[in-house]
C-alpha cells in the first residue's frame, strides 16, 4: 500500500490542502467486504485552526464502490460522500483523557508523519452501510428447486422457505 504522509501540524498552521486518490486495491481493509477493488476514492484534507485554537483539518472523501446486496445477492453500487472535521492532539494520553461527546469534530492523534491514506480508508469504511441494499430491491423473487438445493449462501433463509413449500 502506498502511504500518503503529511505533517498535520504544518498542514493546520499553513491552512494547507492535500488532494489525491486512493485506489481501492491499496485499501485492503475497505476492499475486503466489497465485490471488487476497482476504482478509487478521491480525497481532500484541508488544514485549519478550529474555533478553540486547536490544529485541525477537514477531510472530504468521495467515490463509488460495489458491494453485494443483502436482500437479493446482486451487486449494488454504493456512493461514498463524507465530510468530517478533526482536531489533533499531540499525545495518546491527551487523546484518552478527552470526554466522549457528540461534538461534530473528532479528536485524532496528530503526527509529523501522519498517514492520510489510512485516514481516508477508515472514513470510507465508516461510511459503508452495515447491510448494503438496493433502494428498490425485490427480495421476494421465487426460488427454484435448483437454487433451493444448491446451498446458495447469498440467501440462506430462502433455502428454508423453498423446503417449507415442498412440505419438508
Amino acid at each position: 500500500m502506498t502511504m500518503k504522509i503529511c505533517d498535520v501540524w504544518e498542514l493546520a498552521r499553513l491552512a494547507g490542502t492535500i488532494e489525491g486518490e486512493l485506489p481501492l486495491r491499496e485499501a485492503p481493509r475497505l476492499a475486503e467486504p466489497l465485490l471488487d477493488a476497482e476504482g478509487a476514492l478521491r480525497y481532500r484534507l484541508s488544514g485549519m485552526t478550529d474555533e478553540r485554537g486547536r490544529p485541525a483539518a477537514r477531510l472530504e472523501v468521495e467515490g463509488s464502490v460495489r458491494a453485494r446486496c443483502d436482500r437479493c445477492g446482486e451487486a449494488v453500487q454504493l456512493k461514498i460522500a463524507e465530510s468530517v472535521q478533526f482536531f489533533f492532539v499531540a499525545e495518546e494520553r491527551e487523546l484518552a483523557a478527552l470526554p466522549i461527546d457528540e461534538a461534530p469534530e473528532e479528536p485524532l492523534l496528530g503526527s509529523s508523519r501522519f498517514d492520510v491514506s489510512a485516514l481516508v480508508e477508515d472514513q470510507a469504511i465508516l461510511a459503508l452501510p452495515i447491510s448494503p441494499r438496493h433502494a428498490a430491491c425485490r427480495p421476494d423473487l421465487p426460488l427454484t428447486e435448483e437454487s433451493a438445493g444448491s446451498g446458495d449462501s447469498r440467501q440462506p433463509f430462502g433455502v428454508l422457505a423453498a423446503l417449507k413449500k415442498r412440505g419438508h
